[in-house]
């Protein structure tokens, strides 16, 4: 009762003041917004040739939103990963049934953000508050956007102020959970505008990883400590596992520092600065042991006796801080911008500079060595990437606009491994282990004609050539670094699409397309090693590419108060890059990765908004992904099994109020089930695995006078005990003023 009372109690204080509509605050009818990523050029939802929704800053502002991501996690076709809170450095977000951060691209104002190391996104040293609007492109973008674009593309684009604009935020949640910010713009003469702004969020974190060991029919030799305590489970592959402890909360925090200044040197053309620094870091608290021993203490060694003469594996205290340790990146991202008109040519210029700063470590504890003492290994990286793209649009006879332009990237890489005496300490290192080096270089062509065929049908016919290649690398343990070739290849990308305005509030879109992702500097060029895995590079991998066929249609309802929109896509997915490991005759093992699959998804994305009154937002979607590999090379029994880290379906629900000086709302969103094997003969439920479930979270906003607002948020209402490979977080609770000038 008392978990239904707090999923229901913002719903009944609104209800109750929602009785006079004449006060009402409208809210922001998404429908109406205009997206310039589908095209590159500005449409709005019902004209863009694609699947495209826009998250708004007011959305933002409703939902509890540490990071980015968490912003896009209620977007049809869309999966957020975040597997441990703000601890994660390795957050993701994909579409269209495709895993990985590198098949999804991710744009700043237009220009990519995706690690030219990995493909990886640093979610977590984004600022959250100076954004205007995220742009969600679903379905393969290259034609126009290059790698990476396979599921879709997501565009952040940052706030302008237009006047006078002041706020300072402060807030406090569970886990001990701190969070301030502040910023400020104005707009001075009509011509200059600025904004600068300062975020910072800390937090104790929860226990996401816990400890387990082997369960085997075995005797318990004499000597050895009987203990007793934690409880049964099991892993993945269905063995018999015992849980014996956990390895300690996970602790993180972030901050980020952004400017942005704009001058309007002319009535059309505009030149702009986006700067941020973004830092993150994380670790483990101390190790928390369930067992104890005869006498009642709290024990980290000996073997516990689970009955019908079976035993856990030994427990040393090099269990419970094994793979642990401390981690920190520091982010920076440059982007200067050139926007003007010249008669009928419209210029869009973009350069950008980005570069990450990485550095983690991890307990290699042996026997004895524990959380105080243990020795580690240490990796740090420097990732460089410089970016430019030029982009041109203007009509051309009376029913064309032909939009086109260049684009360059050049990325480079430096990463060094080393020894270090105590693995929470980066300043310990002793011995240089292993080191890997590598660059890559792009450069493109792109081209899209606009026809307007009739006054209600547009169609769109686009193509990309882009050629990439990658050199200098050099990679492995520095008594043995390896040399490798300097690959180059192309790809050239069409995409063909039509909107159809069949009836007044009927918009009917249909298209074709290919995409592509270039193997990463990462995949190509890092050998490297843990515990007793070599992970091997490959430079001779080929691109993974997809051709796409999609068809939808958006329907309006009762004055355009409900908007209804189904979608559906098919894909054939060939090249597949993906790992496997094997056991070599040392009595250790290789991992390798290779071009060896080939895969079809078909998938539905279904969406219902419904606006019966200006105070109230009611909507939902839903997304199901049928996805099969045709082909695997190596692991032939594979083939007809489901793509795994891939959901097959997922609900998301909500409903909003806004009246007078409260806001309040409920979402909830349904994953469903995710394999983690190629195989697909995985527990689910399980540490390592997922798990099929709902969570709720809910939010009210609080204005009692023009300048504050008060807000408290509950994520996971129902408290529900889940896995996303970690534990999941239970119910959280977040409470924050905001002060606005």
């Amino acid at each position: 009762m008392q978990r239904f009372a707090i999923a229901v109690l913002p719903f009944a204080v609104a209800c109750a003041v929602a009785q006079d509509t004449t006060h009402v605050v409208s809210q922001t009818p998404v429908m109406d917004e205009v997206v310039v990523t589908a095209t590159r050029s500005e449409k709005t939802l019902d004209e863009a040739p694609a699947h495209a929704t826009v998250v708004t800053k007011q959305q933002i502002e409703q939902q509890h939103v540490q990071t980015v991501d968490d912003a896009l996690k209620h977007e049809s076709g869309v999966y957020v990963r975040r597997t441990k809170g703000l601890a994660d450095a390795m957050a993701s977000v994909f579409m269209r049934g495709l895993y990985g951060q590198n098949r999804t691209l991710v744009l700043m104002n237009g220009l990519p953000i995706n690690s030219g190391y990995d493909g990886g996104v640093s979610w977590n040293e984004i600022s959250a508050e100076n954004i205007e609007r995220i742009e969600v492109v679903r379905g393969p973008s290259s034609a126009l956007y290059g790698g990476y674009a396979m599921g879709g593309v997501i565009n952040i684009i940052t706030a302008r102020p237009q006047e006078l604009e002041i706020e300072a935020k402060a807030g406090y949640g569970s886990d001990n959970t701190i969070r301030h910010s502040f910023h400020a713009g104005d707009r001075i003469d009509e011509k200059f505008w600025f904004r600068v702004g300062y975020e910072m969020e800390e937090t104790d974190g929860y226990v996401a990883n816990p400890v387990t060991r082997n369960v085997s029919k075995s005797a318990i030799g004499g000597g050895t400590t009987q203990l007793h305590g934690g409880h049964p489970t099991q892993s993945t592959t269905g063995a018999a596992q015992w849980t014996i402890g956990d390895r300690g909360d996970n602790w993180a925090q972030k901050w980020n520092a952004n400017l942005e200044l704009g001058y309007d040197i002319t009535k059309t053309g505009t030149v702009f600065l986006d700067f941020q620094y973004g830092h993150h870091e994380y670790g483990y608290d101390r190790p928390h042991t369930y067992m104890m021993d005869s006498s009642g203490n709290a024990a980290m060694s000996g073997r516990m006796n689970v009955g019908n003469g079976y035993a856990t594996a030994s427990i040393t205290p090099s269990t419970f801080v094994s793979g642990t340790g401390p981690g920190s990146e520091d982010y920076v991202i440059t982007g200067i911008g050139y926007d003007d008109k010249f008669g009928e040519l419209v210029m869009k210029t973009r350069v950008g500079f980005q570069t990450r700063d990485a550095w983690y470590a991890t307990s290699s504890a042996t026997t004895n060595q524990n959380y105080y003492t243990s020795p580690g290994d240490y990796s740090q990286s420097t990732m460089r990437a410089w970016l430019a793209d030029w982009q041109g649009s203007i009509p051309v006879l009376d029913d064309h606009t032909v939009t086109f332009g260049v684009y360059f990237r050049y990325d480079d890489l430096s990463q060094e491994g080393y020894d270090v005496s105590f693995y929470r300490d980066p300043d310990s290192k002793t011995v240089k282990t292993d080191l890997t080096d590598g660059a890559d270089c792009s450069q493109a062509l792109y081209f899209q004609d606009e026809w307007k065929v009739m006054e209600n049908l547009t169609v769109y016919g686009g193509l990309r050539f882009d050629h990439w290649s990658a050199f200098d690398g050099q990679s492995g343990p520095v008594s043995k670094v390896e040399k490798f070739d300097a690959p180059d290849d192309w790809a050239l990308t069409p995409k063909f699409s039509a909107v159809w305005h069949a009836m007044d509030d009927t918009y009917v879109r249909g298209s074709i397309g290919e995409a592509f992702r270039a193997p990463t500097l990462y995949e190509m060029y890092r050998t490297w090693f843990s515990g007793t895995t070599t992970y091997h590079s490959n430079p001779n991998l080929e691109p993974e590419t997809i051709w796409n066929f999609e068809g939808g249609v958006d329907q309006y309802f009762w004055d355009r108060k409900i908007k209804a929109g189904v979608t559906y896509f098919h894909s054939i997915l060939d090249n597949v890059i993906s790992s496997y490991t094997t056991n070599n005759i040392y009595g250790t093992r290789d991992s390798y990765k290779e071009n060896v699959a080939n895969a079809q998804l078909d998938g539905v994305e279904a969406e219902l908004s419904f606006q019966p009154w200006d105070w109230l937002r009611l909507w939902g979607n839903y997304t199901y992904t049928l996805s099969e590999v045709l082909k695997n090379d190596r692991q032939p029994d594979a083939e007809g099994q489901r793509l795994p880290s891939v959901p097959d379906e997922m609900v998301k629900l909500g409903a909003d109020v806004s009246y007078k000086w409260i806001q309040c709302g409920i979402s909830g969103r349904y994953t469903g089930r995710i394999y983690t094997t190629e195989l697909n003969n995985d527990e689910e439920d399980v540490y390592g695995g997922y798990t099929k479930c709902w969570l709720w979270d809910t939010h009210l906003t609080i204005k009692p006078i023009e300048r504050l607002k008060v807000s408290f948020y509950v994520d996971n209402v129902f408290d529900r005990e889940y896995y996303s490979y970690y534990i999941g977080r239970g119910r959280s609770y977040y409470v924050e003023l905001a002060l606005k000038w």
